[in-house]
């Protein structure tokens, strides 16, 4: 069966516009994971992740005539985006300061296989990533968003996408540097000298 979109559809948001409901359910297949994961690594909670990503879409559905071409994945992220950080603002209003740290975290999705130790070390070192350079890996490699839809999502530039890009991988080398077997510091060893000798 073949979609009724592409992924760089520049007509995507004219047909949602004209009312096409099979983009709206084709958007839902494809990007309902992503955006709830994306909203939880904001919000920490299912639930609210949950209510922020359906909210998104009953927003692009009703709104649907309001929205300029572009690219329909990186305007259901940025709406998600902006919906997570409003809730986190509200909630830090009404509890003050440590009201971030206060959301219950309620676990990762599916993480019931146990991790190897090189997955616990990525995945701690992308956490610990600065904020704008996480969120910039993760909608890269978690979401397989464009630069460009990055760029649109965040209110960044393409390349200020490129630069933290390029900065998350090189910290995130850094910190795997140590985990890595001793026939991978072999390997990376021995391409560095031949690299040098070239």
């Amino acid at each position: 069966v073949v979609g009724v979109m592409t992924r760089d559809d520049p007509l995507l948001l004219d047909r949602l516009a004209a009312g096409d409901e099979r983009v709206l359910e084709e958007l839902l297949a494809r990007h309902w994971d992503g955006l709830l994961r994306y909203a939880w690594g904001f919000l920490r909670d299912w639930d609210r992740a949950e209510d922020v990503t359906q909210g998104a879409y009953v927003r692009l559905w009703a709104e649907r005539d309001r929205w300029e071409a572009g690219s329909a994945t990186g305007l259901l992220y940025r709406i998600v985006r902006n919906a997570s950080l409003d809730v986190v603002r509200r909630a830090s209003r009404r509890a003050g300061s440590g009201a971030i740290a206060a959301m219950p975290a309620q676990g990762a999705p599916d993480r019931t296989l146990e991790l190897s130790e090189l997955e616990r070390a990525a995945a701690a070192a992308v956490a610990s990533l600065p904020e704008r350079r996480g969120e910039v890996f993760r909608l890269a490699r978690e979401q397989a968003l464009s630069y460009a839809e990055i760029a649109d999502v965040m209110g960044l530039s393409v390349q200020t996408v490129a630069n933290h890009m390029s900065l998350a991988l090189s910290d995130l080398r850094a910190a795997l540097r140590p985990h890595l077997d001793a026939e991978g510091r072999a390997d990376d060893s021995e391409r560095g000298r031949t690299e040098a000798e070239s």
